[in-house]
Parts: structure tokens; C-alpha cells; sequence
């Protein structure tokens, strides 16, 4: 939304340099305070206090860095200056660099506003990318934790990246030095994780060694209402095992996941694996008091993520033939509508196939959501190419050929008879 700006309200008679002091001592201030008191005894907001000082010293580089943070905050797409010009948050940002080309907060969060692999153009006519700017805030400031975290969001697994200062360096140990820099940062412990399988562990830059799961947990510590770290910390555990957080408090795998719903109502995969952990017809209380079944654990899955295919394939499970639904939108759909659904969201869910041709009757296809129609006989062949390798797979297509004699060709170019399909399926 673009906002005009009413004239502000600071009277000629407040001392300029005043007003500039204002402006800067904002780093150390509540970021979220909006009405300032001048010593003339005079209100006025941030914002109209930054606009007036751009008035009076265009080249300051900090009001305008402080305006692109106030357009983030409200989610604005612009502001007008009292010349008349309007700016959006990049061109803020950019302002700002102009002005000061050495303050490392400056690139951050400009990198911040670009995908990755965008780029963009300095006022000097300099071209950057997100990596790029990354890397000049390090430069500037090789103390900014959030940089280098942020750095090693943008590299793939295994790759490095070559620091301004020749220093080569991985994702993880981005992570590490985001974390000597800010050991209060909890995502840079996340993420740590995340780069670490089951049991491993790794050597922070203070010469602590920690486990993926010791991450998760000083995670947690960091931020208590961080949704992911306490369903990342489920993944660690076995089934039944208990884990007790840093703050001495023992929970169960379930009791992660009501308190990663707890923290972020809308994150699906909570509710999904949470259903994943009951019995049919088994009901668990949330911990806002409401009670939801196996079922409607899926339901809730499927409303906070209507394109993944596992939530659609586990809510068909519960379902006998002929049995409908009803989605949280409304909808109904039947045991086979879901399975089909599942394909369209995922059509390399191998099991999806299989339990689809379980619901058809002999000779019976069946037409996919993309227009496709397919026989048992294709739904296994598919099942089968994209994975599914239950024994039961080569008896179903055994089943289908007329006589022992008979030949069909498997989806890796194997030919196998009837009979040896079905001696397979014994092995």
C-alpha cells in the first residue's frame, strides 16, 4: 500500500541538530515506538521526525535505512518524501548505501528483499545478488551473526562460498559462526541441525561438541516458541522415548508436536504427523482444550495444506469403501476421490496407486485428475516404476495375466511370466 504522507508537524523553531540526534540514538531505542516527545515539548512520530531530518540533511544515510524499516514493519510498498518522490524499501535501502557504503546492517537487509539469484543495481551502477550483499555486510562487519546465517541459507548442500576476505567456508560452518557471534540465535542452531543425520555431531567455534538433537533443544532454549524446532526434535526420537528440554521439562514425541501446533496453529505437517501417531478412532486434546480425532488431524493437514499428497493418502486409509468425507472447505470426497487427489498433488506416491487400484474392480479403470485413464494393471506397473516394492505389487500384476505362460514387461525392461511374477512375490 502506498501512503501519502501528511506534512509533519515540527515546528521551525526546534533546533535542527537536535532533530539529528533524535535520528540517531533510534539504534538504541524501542524500534516499535512510534511517538517521540522533542524537548521543545513538541510530539511527533518516527516517521515524521525521519522525513523532516531527510528535509534538512539529504545525505544522512541512516533515515532512510530507518524509513525502509518502518515501510517492512507495516508492509507498505512505499513512501513520499516531503519533496514529492516516492520510495519503495529497496530503493531506501539503496539510498542509504549511497549515503554510507560501509554499514553492514545496510546490505543485510537489502539482501533480505531479493530471492535467490536476483540481483540488483547499486545507485553507483554496481550490480549485486543476494550472495553478494551477504558478503559486503560481512565485510563491512565481520562480527554479523545474522549475515552469515543468512549466507548460508542461499548454499545448497556440500557447496562453499569464498568470504571478501579470500576464506572459504561451507553452510556449516556459516552456521558455527553465526553462533559465535550470537549464541542466543536460535535459528543458526536449527539450521546447524538440520545439516547433521541422526547421531552425528559437530564442534561449535567454543570447542563444544553438540548432537543434532543438542541443537534442537538449545533451539528451543533460544526461543520457546520457535514451531519447527520442537517438530524437528520429534525426528530424533523413537517411539515412546521421552526427552527432556533445557529448561528441565520432559516431553513425548506427541507432546512436541501439540506444542509445535501450540506455537504455529497453521503448520501442517504437525497435525499430519500427529494423526500419524494415533489409532483409529483415538482422539487427543490440543493444548488450546480442543479434542481432535485421527481424522480430523488429517482435515486440519490438508486446510493448512491442500497440495500434500501424504495428508489425502492417510485420510483415505481411514475410510471403508463407499465411505465419504467432508474437507474443512466443504468439499466431499470419497475413499478413491482422495487417492486420486494424493496423485495429483504427488504423482510420484507410489503407494497412492496402489491403494487406488485396491478400490476397482476386476476390469474396472479408472480416470486420473489429469485426464488419464488407467487399468489395475497400469496402476501397478506405475506403482511399481516409481517405487513401490512390496512383494504384493508383483502378485497383483501376476494376477492380472491369463495363464502361467503369459509374459508382461515390467517398467525396468524385465520380462516375466505369471508364474514368475508370482514366485517373486514369494521371496
Amino acid at each position: 500500500m502506498k501512503r501519502k504522507h501528511d506534512q509533519y508537524n515540527i515546528s521551525s523553531n526546534v533546533d535542527n541538530d537536535v532533530l539529528r540526534q533524535f535520528v540517531m540514538a533510534f539504534d538504541h531505542v524501542n524500534r516499535d515506538q512510534q511517538t517521540i516527545v522533542l524537548p521543545s515539548g513538541e510530539s511527533t512520530t518516527k516517521e515524521q521526525l525521519l522525513l523532516k531530518v531527510i528535509d534538512l540533511y539529504p545525505s544522512y544515510a541512516n533515515t532512510y535505512y530507518h524509513l525502509a524499516l518502518i515501510l517492512k514493519a507495516e508492509n507498505r510498498s512505499s513512501i513520499i518524501l516531503t519533496s514529492g518522490l516516492s520510495m519503495t524499501e529497496q530503493q531506501l535501502f539503496l539510498k542509504a548505501i549511497e549515503h554510507y557504503p560501509n554499514n553492514s546492517q545496510y546490505y543485510h537487509n537489502l539482501a533480505r528483499t531479493l530471492s535467490i539469484g536476483e540481483s540488483i543495481t547499486l545507485n553507483n551502477g554496481q550490480s549485486m545478488t543476494k550472495q553478494q550483499l551477504y558478503l559486503k555486510s560481512i565485510e563491512c562487519d565481520p562480527t554479523n551473526s545474522y549475515s552469515y546465517h543468512n549466507l548460508a541459507t542461499t548454499l545448497s548442500i556440500g557447496e562453499s562460498i569464498t568470504l571478501n576476505n579470500g576464506q572459504s567456508m561451507t553452510a556449516q560452518q556459516l552456521y558455527l559462526k553465526s553462533i559465535e557471534y550470537d549464541p542466543t540465535y536460535y535459528r543458526s542452531y536449527y539450521n546447524l541441525a538440520i545439516t547433521l543425520s541422526n547421531g552425528e555431531s559437530i564442534t561449535l567455534n567454543n570447542g563444544q561438541s553438540m548432537t543434532e538433537q543438542q541443537l534442537y533443544l538449545k533451539a528451543i532454549e533460544c526461543d520457546p516458541t520457535d514451531s519447527d524446532s520442537y517438530y524437528n526434535l520429534t525426528t530424533t526420537l523413537s517411539r515412546d522415548e521421552l526427552i527432556t528440554l533445557n529448561n528441565g521439562q520432559s516431553m513425548t514425541a506427541q507432546q512436541l508436536f501439540l506444542k509445535s501446533i501450540e506455537c504455529n496453529p497453521n503448520k501442517y505437517d504437525s497435525y499430519y504427523n500427529l494423526a500419524n501417531s494415533l489409532s483409529r478412532g483415538e482422539s487427543i486434546t490440543l493444548n488450546n482444550g480442543q479434542s481432535m480425532t485421527q481424522q480430523q488431524l488429517y482435515l486440519k493437514a490438508i486446510e493448512c495444506d491442500p497440495t500434500n499428497s501424504n495428508s489425502y493418502h492417510n485420510l483415505a486409509t481411514t475410510l471403508s469403501s463407499g465411505e465419504s468425507i467432508t474437507l474443512n472447505i466443504g468439499q466431499s470426497m470419497t475413499k478413491q476421490q482422495l487417492y486420486l487427489k494424493a496423485i495429483e498433488c504427488d504423482p510420484t506416491n507410489s503407494c497412492s496407486y496402489y491403494k487406488l487400484l485396491i478400490t476397482l474392480s476386476s476390469g474396472e479403470s479408472i480416470i486420473l485428475n489429469n485426464g488419464q485413464s488407467m487399468t489395475k494393471q497400469q496402476l501397478l506397473l506405475e506403482s511399481l516404476r516409481i517405487g513401490h516394492r512390496q512383494r504384493m505389487v508383483y502378485k497383483l500384476i501376476g494376477l492380472t495375466l491369463l495363464n502361467n505362460k503369459q509374459t508382461i514387461t515390467l517398467p525396468n525392461g524385465e520380462q516375466m511370466t505369471r508364474r514368475q511374477l508370482l514366485q517373486k512375490a514369494r521371496e
